[in-house]
């Protein structure tokens, strides 16, 4: 009798211990997230402070990132791998889940650019027919693809409602905010937005163009496009900008709002190692 008891118990126990383990949230068993993959990536593929037709910007060594993609045992391949796998709920702050987001922006839209390789820029018709990327499913997360459009507009701007991410998240072009070569991390959030909007602002071919002469203001186009949050134009876009901007004569003539509000040509081409005259072949 004492055996037979024995054995339930020892049953009950290898129950009782199946259910524990089967009651432990998901996150609990998900991946950790190993940035130091991504950082690799940023350190050793991203180049500062080159120029393409009169545009200063930072690029990305598309060439050497797409050579590295193809092996399924490199830090690029088991970075996607470890988002796959990854649920960003489980981080524990509203900082480190918005640059999460921003990071996996980012790797999205280089991925986007690496699954069609080559390409002239992430609106090429290799990507999709109507020059519209912004819709196609591209990275996984947490078990389920994410477009580009999801993660800025329905969680970056929508959920988060968080209008910095401007500076932040990079389509892959010549006029995007800089890609820069470090990971966004949550603790350091704030100041790393605030010195990408300082950055993308006194870019005059990129962020803002002051023309005096004719009293026009010229702005990003990405103001223009988000227009949930700037559908006022200078109403909404100057106060947004006005504390970035370096130039002292500049603020003082932006708080007038006595000129037009216009916005600057934006070049889709792709923000690449390579020279101009190889990215113009791929048109």
């Amino acid at each position: 009798m004492n055996s037979i008891r024995g054995v339930q118990r020892f049953r009950f126990s290898i129950i009782s211990i199946f259910m524990m383990i089967v009651m432990i949230p998901f996150h609990a068993l998900a991946v950790t997230l190993d940035y130091q993959l991504y950082a690799n990536i940023l350190a050793n593929y991203v180049h500062e402070e080159k120029t393409i037709r009169g545009i200063k910007l930072n690029v990305v060594d598309y060439d050497g990132l797409y050579q590295e993609s193809s092996d399924p045992s490199s830090g690029y391949s088991k970075f996607l791998t470890q988002l796959s796998q990854f649920d960003p709920n489980s981080l524990p702050s509203r900082n480190e889940q918005i640059a999460f987001w921003i990071n996996a922006y980012n790797i999205g839209a280089i991925k986007m650019i690496l699954d069609h390789y080559p390409v002239s820029g992430i609106r090429s018709r290799k990507i999709n027919f109507l020059k519209n990327p912004w819709r196609k499913k591209i990275l996984n997360i947490n078990g389920r693809i994410y477009s580009l459009g999801e993660i800025e507009h329905e969680i970056l701007l929508g959920k988060y409602k968080e209008k910095m991410i401007h500076f932040g998240v990079v389509c892959a072009s010549l006029s995007c905010p800089d890609i820069i070569k470090e990971v966004y991390r949550g603790e350091n959030l704030s100041s790393q937005l605030e010195r990408q909007a300082r950055r993308f602002v006194n870019n005059p071919a990129k962020g803002l163009t002051i023309d005096r002469t004719n009293n026009t203001v010229y702005v990003s186009k990405v103001f223009k496009w988000d227009k949930k949050n700037f559908s006022r134009g200078i109403e909404d876009i100057i106060p947004f900008i006005l504390p970035f901007v370096e130039s002292n004569q500049d603020r003082e003539y932006l708080k007038t709002k006595h000129y037009k509000l216009d916005f600057l040509d934006y070049d889709w081409d792709l923000n690449t190692l390579k020279t101009e005259k190889a990215v113009l072949k791929l048109r």
